[in-house]
């Protein structure tokens, strides 16, 4: 006999066996719960990373487009000052 076999009869002959099985009813709604849970939290983890990366792209876009339009404004107020 291998390991397992001696372990799968000395489990199946203890009393803990039918403790684990006595409300497995509950125990698969309880597990369908977190699995739907899980999903609800990833689901909401990857909007949020997608969300927070689209935010950052458009903070950026306008701080470049922000000091590319400063610096042709003060240079030609500049010049025109001079004279």
């Amino acid at each position: 006999m291998s390991r397992n076999e001696i372990r799968l009869r000395r489990k199946r002959l203890s009393t803990h066996g039918s403790d684990r099985f006595r409300n497995y009813g509950f125990v698969l709604k309880s597990h369908e719960q977190n699995q739907r849970l899980k999903k609800i939290l990833k689901v909401f983890t990857f909007f949020a990373v997608i969300l927070i990366v689209v935010v950052l792209m458009i903070i950026l876009f306008r701080w470049e487009t922000r000091g590319t339009h400063k610096t042709p404004i003060e240079n030609s107020e500049k010049i025109q000052t001079i004279p």
